[in-house]
C-alpha cells in the first residue's frame, strides 16, 4: 500500500529554473533560467500589447478617414453653392406683373439690425452681384521648361543616304528642320556634304550613314571614317545623334553579319564619347 501524498516532499522536489514575475500583470511564471533580464513579460501580456497597438493603429485610419469626409463634404457644398450663386445670376429677370387689385402691406417693424417682413409684401430689389475680378492663371512648371533659347534662329539638319528620303517633318515644328538626302552615298560623301556648312550653323545635327560602306568589307577602314565623320560634325552643331543601320535581310548572311557588327560597335562607341544614339535594329 503507497504512502498518502506528502505536499512537503512535492515542494521540496528540485526545479529547474526560478519563479518570475511578469512586470504587466504581476503574474508569476517558472522553468525560466535563472540569469533572465528584471524586465520579463509574459507571452499573454505580449499579445495583449500587440493587439493594443493595432486598434490604436485602426483608430488613427478611422480618424484621417473622417477627416478626409468631412473635407470632401466641405468641398462639395461650396461648389453646390458657386454653382447655385452662377446660375441664379445668368438667369435674366422675367417682367414684372402688377396686379389690379392692390394688396394690404403690412409694415415693416425693425428689431435691432434684423428687419421683420410679414406675408404680402413686396420683396425688396435683388442688388446686381458685384462684378468678379478676373483669376490669374498661370503655368506653375514654366520654370522647369528648357526653352530654347539661343537655337531660336537656328536649324535642325537631317542628311544621310536614301533611308531619309522620305522624312517628312510639318512646317510648324520649331526649330525648323531641314531633311538632305544623298541616295547611294557613303561616309565620303556625307562629309564632303558637311563641308557646306558653316561651323556652329545648326542646332542638332542627325547622320544616318554607314549601309553603302558595307559592301568594301573593310570594316577598320569604316570603323576610321565614321569616327572622322563624327568630329567633323561635332564643329558643326551643338548636338550630334548618329543613327544606327538598319537590317537588311535579303543581302545574304555576309551583309547582314557586318551591318550588325557596325551596330553593335556604333551604339558602344556613340555612348562612350555621349552621342546621342538611335537604335533603329530592335525597331526594323
Amino acid at each position: 500500500m503507497t504512502s498518502p501524498l506528502n505536499v512537503s516532499s512535492i515542494c521540496a522536489l528540485p526545479v529547474e529554473g526560478t519563479f518570475i514575475c511578469c512586470v504587466s500583470c504581476s503574474m508569476y511564471s517558472s522553468g525560466f533560467p535563472a540569469d533572465i533580464v528584471d524586465s520579463f513579460t509574459c507571452q499573454k501580456c505580449l499579445v495583449n500589447l500587440e493587439l493594443v497597438g493595432k486598434i490604436r493603429e485602426l483608430e488613427d485610419r478611422v480618424r484621417n478617414l473622417i477627416a478626409i469626409r468631412q473635407t470632401e463634404n466641405w468641398i462639395d457644398s461650396v461648389c453646390l453653392d458657386n454653382s447655385a450663386t452662377s446660375d441664379s445670376a445668368s438667369v435674366s429677370p422675367g417682367p414684372t406683373v402688377v396686379s389690379a387689385r392692390p394688396k394690404s402691406a403690412a409694415p415693416i417693424q425693425p428689431q435691432g439690425e434684423w428687419v421683420t417682413v410679414r406675408r404680402g409684401s413686396k420683396n425688396p430689389k435683388c442688388s446686381p452681384p458685384a462684378p468678379r475680378s478676373p483669376i490669374r492663371t498661370q503655368n506653375r512648371f514654366s520654370a522647369l521648361r528648357s526653352a530654347p533659347v539661343e537655337t531660336e534662329n537656328k536649324k535642325v539638319l537631317i542628311i544621310g543616304d536614301s533611308i531619309v528620303r522620305n522624312v517628312r517633318i510639318p512646317n510648324y515644328v520649331k526649330p525648323a528642320v531641314h531633311v538632305k538626302c544623298l541616295a547611294g552615298a557613303k561616309i565620303s560623301g556625307i562629309e564632303a556634304a558637311l563641308d557646306r556648312v558653316a561651323d556652329d550653323e545648326v542646332s542638332t545635327l542627325l547622320l544616318h550613314v554607314g549601309t553603302n560602306d558595307i559592301y568594301s568589307q573593310q570594316s577598320e577602314v569604316l570603323k576610321r571614317n565614321f569616327i572622322s565623320l563624327c568630329i567633323k560634325a561635332k564643329r558643326k552643331c551643338r548636338n550630334l545623334v548618329v543613327s544606327g543601320p538598319l537590317p537588311r535581310l535579303y543581302r545574304g548572311d555576309v551583309i547582314y553579319s557586318r551591318l550588325h557588327s557596325l551596330h553593335c560597335w556604333l551604339e558602344t562607341w556613340c555612348a562612350n564619347k555621349s552621342i546621342a544614339f538611335v537604335n533603329n535594329w530592335d525597331d526594323f
